[in-house]
């Protein structure tokens, strides 16, 4: 397990992160009504424990644990693990009623996760450092 991150790296991933997952599922949920937390067309406070709790730290847990220094195999089985992980647990929630799915399914979460890992997460932290080396 990396865990050579400096907490600049962390604190910038898991900000970004939540700009994306507030966008994402802002405009998922009342544009395209795919998906939403608790009620269908409202907004629930409840629902920012889950994105101010949840997201973060799954972020963070990530880009630290992420194998950097590894074959291509290892990290494509890190982000099917972790897609696989995540569809796991929206389906518990979808299960519970804490989260609600009318234009989306579970196959389009394990494939937008795959994406949202890599290219939000792993990325960012690559652009991060090579704007550090740049400063």
């Amino acid at each position: 397990m990396n865990k050579k991150l400096k907490l600049s790296e962390i604190y910038t991933t898991v900000v970004f992160s939540l700009f994306i997952v507030v966008l994402t599922d802002a405009y998922a949920g009342f544009r395209f009504k795919a998906w939403g937390f608790f009620e269908v067309e409202k907004v629930e406070f409840t629902a920012l424990f889950i994105i101010l709790g949840i997201y973060p730290a799954v972020a963070a847990m990530i880009i630290n644990w992420y194998p950097y220094e590894s074959v291509w195999w290892k990290k494509s089985g890190y982000f099917l693990g972790w897609s696989l992980f995540s569809t796991a647990y929206e389906w518990l929630c979808v299960k519970t009623g804490i989260l609600w799915h009318i234009h989306w399914n579970l196959y389009y979460s394990f494939v937008l996760y795959l994406l949202i890992y890599y290219l939000f997460l792993i990325l960012h932290v690559r652009i991060y450092r090579w704007m550090q080396k740049k400063e």
